[in-house]
């Protein structure tokens, strides 16, 4: 084999290892930015969802106090103190208020 002929097999060798080198490293790349979006999205759909069960929680205790307020004033009958059920919605009512916050952040 002549000199020429090894020395364009070495520069194709080279020009592929160089090829697959830059390909390797656009596809980690890409992958990584790919799982770190991955991560945000499954963080947003789990504050999504936690703020669905907050919220289910937070109309019962609505309930509650609709319920107690109706035997007091309508049947006269008394259901009790509203102090828990109160405390109850504006905890509530704050960590929704926390993770729509936390949603917000994420979606910037």
């Amino acid at each position: 084999m002549s000199e020429n002929n090894k020395n364009g097999f070495d520069d194709l060798g080279k020009t592929i290892s160089d090829l697959v080198t830059n390909v390797t490293k656009v596809v980690t790349e890409s992958t990584e930015g790919l799982t770190s979006k991955l991560k945000v999205e499954k963080q947003k759909a789990e504050i999504r969802a936690e703020i669905g069960h907050h919220s289910r929680e937070l109309l019962k205790y609505y309930e509650t106090l609709g319920r107690n307020y109706y035997n007091d004033i309508v049947i006269n009958k008394k259901s009790g103190t509203y102090t828990e059920v109160m405390d109850n919605i504006r905890t509530k009512e704050k960590l929704i208020e926390l993770l729509n916050e936390k949603l917000d952040v994420l979606e910037k």
